[in-house]
């Protein structure tokens, strides 16, 4: 399978894209930070696995949708998109600057719309494809302290869920993921010890059980969340 994974440099994204390519998956991985994608690229190389890499700000349509052409070119076709980037910025409604709130709107939402419409013609011209969208336990549920972040995670969620009724027919799946605490390196983790909470790689391992599902049948909502509770103060 040959599949995208937006944000792959670090936390969540690195997570997935390792173990879907440990898992078999021709990997295109897509971030801003040229680096780290890189290191990601030797990494999953080292251990026997496909990795291409593009350098690409998402909140650029043109980047985005040159970055996908050049990855799908790379991988032969794209059968899966991973939308995972993500800016994480916790304020309120009153601390939030304005350029900030512009900030996530244009990597969570714009982003994630400019790579999806990249990738839908050759989807719906094969007539298969599997959309992932990350969004998060606050895209429906209400987030006190940071109504920015959570408006843009309800709108992943809105967009993921109206999308599905729109590309079902062309047998193409979408599928919105609601991770709660993990430990990654995003800010809004950053709270002292994470090892109670869900680790990359292990949402990494859900979203390829995800990729594996029968066509006939399509997965649209996936909860994640750490068993244990966080410690107490």
């Amino acid at each position: 399978m040959k599949v995208i994974v937006t944000g792959a440099s670090g936390g969540i994204g690195r997570g997935i894209a390792t173990v879907l390519a440990g898992g078999g998956c021709a990997v295109g991985a897509l971030a801003r930070s040229g680096d780290k994608l890189e290191s990601l690229r030797d990494e999953i190389s080292a251990a026997g696995g496909t990795c291409h890499t593009s350098t690409v700000d998402l909140r650029s349509q043109d980047e985005t949708a040159a970055g996908i052409a050049g990855l799908a070119e790379a991988l032969g076709r794209v059968d899966a998109l991973i939308n995972n980037a993500g800016l994480v910025i916790l304020k309120s409604a009153l601390e939030l600057e304005v350029d900030e709130w512009h900030a996530m709107v244009e990597t969570n939402l714009n982003g994630l719309f400019y790579a999806t419409r990249a990738v839908l013609p050759g989807m719906i011209e094969s007539g298969s494809g599997h959309i992932v969208n990350i969004s998060s336990i606050s895209g429906y549920f209400p987030l006190g302290g940071g109504s920015g972040y959570a408006a843009t995670k309800y709108a992943v969620t809105g967009f993921s869920e109206s999308l599905f009724q729109e590309v079902r027919e062309h047998g193409i799946k979408v599928t919105t993921v609601f991770p709660g605490s993990v430990d990654s390196d995003s800010h809004r983790h950053r709270d002292g010890d994470g090892s109670w909470k869900v680790k990359p790689e292990e949402v990494g391992k859900a979203i390829l059980d995800l990729l594996k599902t029968d066509a006939g049948n399509c997965i649209s909502r996936l909860e994640i969340r750490p068993l244990s509770r966080p410690p107490k103060s």
